[in-house]
């Protein structure tokens, strides 16, 4: 009887250790999955980080883009004032012309 005891505390005991070493394993690889995790979110803080800079470099594009228009609608203008005044002149001229 007492050696059946002593035989099944050892295979307990066995068990046991063989439980300990797979949670050891799991451990390990625990371990390994936060020094990932903890590397994807270093790596998606810098994702942000150009993300935002994109968006900033495309928002000053489009400021960019809306002013050069201004611009140009202001040199259409002034080209049609110009335009406006040298047809008056050359009416006038025409107009003296046959007098």
């Amino acid at each position: 009887m007492e050696n059946e005891i002593k035989e099944m505390f050892g295979v307990i005991l066995n068990k046991l250790g063989n439980i300990e070493v797979r949670l050891d394993r799991i451990e390990s690889r625990m371990g390994r999955l936060e020094s990932k995790m903890n590397s994807l979110e270093i790596r998606m803080d810098h994702l942000e980080s150009r993300q935002d800079e994109t968006y900033l470099v495309v928002k000053a594009i489009e400021h960019s883009n809306q002013v050069h228009r201004a611009e140009i609608d202001n040199l259409r203008h002034s080209v049609a004032n110009v335009e406006g005044t040298l047809s008056t002149i050359g009416e006038v001229i025409t107009k003296r012309k046959a007098i």
